[in-house]
C-alpha cells in the first residue's frame, strides 16, 4: 500500500515539475507548440474533410434506392444525374418510365431530363413528385424558403445557390439556354426579354420563378427545376439542336402542340422494401424493353471512392508527415535544452531524484506539450468549423460537424502521443546519462 502511495506521490511530483518547467520555458516553447498545433489541426481537418465529403456525397440522394438510366457504368450515371458532373450518355424513352412504375417492387419513380442550362447551372426537367420524394442529408425533405413547386409551363423552381449568386427573387423572369454548361466560370446568364421572340438561347420562352429551395449542400442548390412538359415546349420549333430559321411561334401556339414527354435522362426509384433491391436491379437490367442500368447509389459511391482512394491516402500521408516534422522539432528542442538544463538536473539529483525519474520528467514534458497542442488544435478547428459551417454548406455544398472530438479520431490522438513519446526518448536518454554521470561524480 505504501509503495502504491509512494508511486502516486512521485508521479504527481513529476507532473508538477514538468508543468512548471514548461511554464518557465513558455516563451521558447510557444512557437514550437503553435507549430505542433497547426500540424495537428491539419491532420484532423484532412481526416474530417475526407469523412464529411464521403458523408455529403452519400447524403446527396438519401432515400433513393435505385438510379436507372441508359446502359453504362453506374458511377458515370451517378455523377451525371446526382452530382452534375459529366454529360448523360443517351436518353431513355418515356415508355421506360411507365414500365418501371408498373413493377411490383417500385413504390415511386421520379424522372429527370437533362440538356438545358442557365449560365453555369443545369436545368432539370422533372415532375412535381420530385419535391415530395427526393431526400437529402439524413432523409431530410426538400424545403421551400419561398414560393412553391411549379404547376404549369414557363414556371421554374431554383436552388439556393442559384438564387443567391444571381440575386433572383420570386416572379423573376429568366431565360434558359440549350445545352449543358460549357464554361463553369460563366456567371452572367441571359436576361429575359419582355415578350416572346426566337433565339438559340430560348429567349422566345422566358420562365417565371415560382419557388426558392432552402440550402441542401448538394447539387440541388445549383440547379433549376421545370416540368417535363416545359422541356418539350422549349424545343417546339427546333430541329437537330437548333431553332428552325424564320419560324416564329407565340406562347399560345406552343401550347397547342403535343407537349407530352418523349425522352428522359434517368429515373430515381424508391422501393417498397429495401430487401428487394438486388432482385429489382436484375429485373430492370434484364427485363426492360430498352437496355438500362440500375445503380444502387451506395454501391456506385463505393466504386467511386475506390477510384480516388490513392489521392485520398496521399493527403492523409502529407498531414502525417507534417505532424512528424513538428514532433521532430520538439524532440530537437528538448535535446538542445539538455545542456542548458544541466544545473537544473543537478539540483534534482541533489534533492534525491533518481536518473530514471529525471528521464521520465523529460518524457512527461513532451507529452504535456503534445496535449497542449492537441487541445489548441481541436478547439480552434471546431470553432472555425462552427463559425464557417453555413458558408461551407452554401458555398461548397459541404456539411461539416463542429464536434470538437469525434469517436473515430481517437486513433489520431493516440498517434500524436505516440510520436511525442518516440521523439522524447532521445532527450530522455540524454537526461538520464547526464544525471547518472553527476551521481557518479558525487560519489
Amino acid at each position: 500500500m505504501s509503495s502504491q502511495r509512494s508511486f502516486s506521490q512521485t508521479a504527481a511530483l513529476i507532473f508538477e515539475l514538468a508543468s512548471k518547467s514548461l511554464w518557465h520555458r513558455r516563451i521558447a516553447l510557444s512557437l514550437l507548440i503553435l507549430a505542433m498545433s497547426l500540424s495537428c489541426a491539419l491532420l484532423f481537418f484532412i481526416e474530417r474533410l475526407r469523412v464529411d465529403i464521403k458523408t455529403s456525397f452519400a447524403q446527396s440522394i438519401s432515400g433513393t434506392d435505385l438510379l436507372v438510366g441508359p446502359k453504362g457504368h453506374p458511377a458515370q450515371l451517378l455523377l451525371s444525374t446526382v452530382f452534375h458532373l459529366g454529360e448523360p450518355r443517351e436518353a431513355l424513352a418515356f415508355e421506360s418510365l411507365k414500365w418501371l412504375r408498373a413493377l411490383d417492387s417500385v413504390a415511386w419513380a421520379v424522372p429527370i431530363s437533362l440538356g438545358d442550362s442557365h449560365g453555369p447551372y443545369r436545368v432539370i426537367g422533372t415532375e412535381h413528385q420530385f419535391f415530395e420524394h427526393i431526400r437529402t442529408g439524413e432523409a431530410e425533405p426538400l424545403v421551400f424558403t419561398q414560393g412553391k413547386a411549379f404547376t404549369g409551363l414557363w414556371e421554374v423552381v431554383i436552388g439556393a445557390s442559384v438564387a443567391r449568386q444571381l440575386g433572383y427573387k420570386l416572379d423573376a423572369s429568366i431565360v434558359l439556354e440549350h445545352g449543358l454548361p460549357s464554361d463553369e466560370s460563366q456567371t452572367k446568364p441571359s436576361i429575359a426579354p419582355k415578350s416572346f421572340g426566337v433565339s438559340a438561347s430560348h429567349e422566345d420562352k422566358p420562365f417565371r420563378v415560382v419557388g426558392l429551395l432552402a440550402p441542401t449542400g448538394t447539387a440541388i442548390d445549383r440547379s433549376l427545376f421545370v416540368s417535363l412538359e416545359s422541356i418539350e415546349a422549349l424545343h417546339v420549333g427546333w430541329q437537330a439542336g437548333a431553332p428552325i430559321p424564320g419560324l416564329k411561334l407565340s406562347e399560345a401556339m406552343v401550347r397547342k402542340f403535343d407537349l407530352s414527354p418523349k425522352q428522359i435522362s434517368a429515373v430515381y426509384i424508391g422501393l417498397k422494401q429495401r430487401n428487394l433491391l438486388f432482385r429489382t436491379q436484375r429485373q430492370i437490367e434484364s427485363g426492360g424493353a430498352a437496355a438500362m442500368t440500375a445503380a444502387a447509389p451506395g454501391l456506385a459511391l463505393a466504386d467511386l471512392w475506390q477510384l480516388i482512394g490513392k489521392a485520398e491516402a496521399g493527403f492523409s500521408l502529407l498531414a502525417f508527415v507534417m505532424l512528424i516534422v513538428s514532433m521532430l522539432g520538439m524532440g530537437a528542442s528538448l535535446l538542445a535544452s539538455m545542456r542548458e538544463r544541466e544545473r537544473e538536473l543537478s539540483l534534482l539529483r541533489v534533492l534525491g531524484a533518481r536518473p530514471w525519474q529525471i528521464a521520465l520528467l523529460v518524457v512527461v514534458e513532451a507529452l504535456l506539450a503534445a496535449s497542449l497542442a492537441l487541445v489548441c488544435s481541436l478547439l480552434s478547428l471546431s470553432a472555425l468549423i462552427f463559425f464557417f459551417r453555413e458558408a461551407l454548406l452554401v458555398e461548397a455544398g459541404l456539411r461539416m460537424s463542429a464536434q470538437w472530438l469525434r469517436y473515430d479520431e481517437w486513433p489520431f490522438v493516440a498517434s500524436v502521443y505516440a510520436c511525442a513519446l518516440l521523439v522524447s526518448l532521445l532527450p530522455a536518454l540524454r537526461a538520464y546519462r547526464i544525471s547518472l554521470q553527476q551521481g557518479m561524480m558525487e560519489r
